[in-house]
């Protein structure tokens, strides 16, 4: 049995073309009538002001209330983006705090360790000696001499060759000696000297001053691989004047003969600084004769127990 034809897919057809058709005829006309007033307003330009501020206040309200759950979304949008970022970063610190926490009782260890050992090898520290707190005068940074003015001199028990120093490290010696005013060289002169060593690795170096924000570090044999950025260096003691183990400078490039460092601290932005005496290494103890060493009870003791 055969269907009849359906007469819907017709209608439906003939509405489509027609619906069509009003799309374009409206396009048309809309286009017409912007180039219209183009072409107008171009034309003159005053009589169409008034036309164009009302236009202008019909589509402010509307364009206003499109806008304000765009700006919404966006702030959304944000406001999730910040929060994905911000759980990162505390992912982040907190594996940080967790890295320093095992270093910090690593070296809390290392410095009990250090402590009983010297208790049980009775170990003597250098004395250090103040001579006194003075305050900067001001300082010089020329082509030849780099230098600081502090207000003590002989008169507070100040003398030539005396470490000078802030609580961030080593500033320099003094030099030049006044009853009420010291001259004091610091460590970028170029006539200044430091014997230093590297606390990572212990190597000695001498650190060399050259009229520069940075200093020499001259290893003496070693190459430049031994030396990393970042390494600190400190006094070694060695020669006296400086005692061991003051901050002195942190390296900051290895390229080319010798490695440079910047100071720890310089005279710029600090108000006093601490003179000291100058540090006396340890005297080695002269060697015993054999008739000096048979003299001993512990060798007497010795000498009968063996016979």
């Amino acid at each position: 049995m055969a269907w009849p034809p359906r007469r819907s897919s017709g209608r439906s057809s003939r509405r489509q073309r027609n619906i069509a058709l009003l799309g374009r005829a409206a396009t048309i006309a809309a286009v017409a009538i912007a180039a219209m007033l183009l072409v107008l307003s171009r034309a003159s330009p005053d009589r169409y002001s008034a036309l164009r501020s009302g236009a202008a206040d019909l589509v402010a309200p509307l364009w206003a209330a499109i806008l304000v759950p765009l700006a919404e979304v966006q702030a959304a949008a944000g406001s999730v983006a910040d929060y994905f970022k911000a759980v990162e970063k505390v992912r982040l610190l907190e594996g940080r705090d967790r890295m320093y926490q095992i270093e910090r009782e690593r070296h809390l260890q290392a410095l009990h360790e250090n402590r009983e050992l010297k208790k049980l090898l009775r170990v003597t520290e250098p004395s250090r000696e103040r001579i006194g707190v003075f305050a900067i005068s001001g300082s010089s940074t020329g082509a030849y001499v780099r230098y600081a003015l502090i207000s003590g001199g002989a008169r507070h028990g100040v003398e030539p060759g005396q470490p000078v120093l802030a609580a961030a490290g080593l500033i320099g010696r003094t030099v030049d000696v006044g009853s009420r005013a010291t001259r004091v060289m610091l460590l970028t002169d170029v006539s200044s000297r430091v014997p230093v060593r590297v606390v990572r690795t212990g190597l000695p170096a001498l650190l060399i001053g050259k009229n520069l924000p940075l200093l020499d570090v001259d290893l003496s044999g070693p190459s430049n691989s031994e030396v990393r950025v970042g390494d600190r260096l400190v006094t070694s003691g060695d020669g006296g004047l400086f005692p061991p183990g003051l901050a002195v400078a942190t390296v900051v490039r290895v390229s080319g003969d010798m490695p440079e460092a910047r100071p720890a601290t310089t005279p710029d932005g600090l108000d006093y600084v601490i003179v000291e005496r100058p540090y006396m290494p340890p005297m080695p103890l002269p060697e015993e004769t054999p008739r000096e060493r048979e003299s001993h009870p512990e060798a007497v003791i010795q000498q009968q127990a063996a016979e």
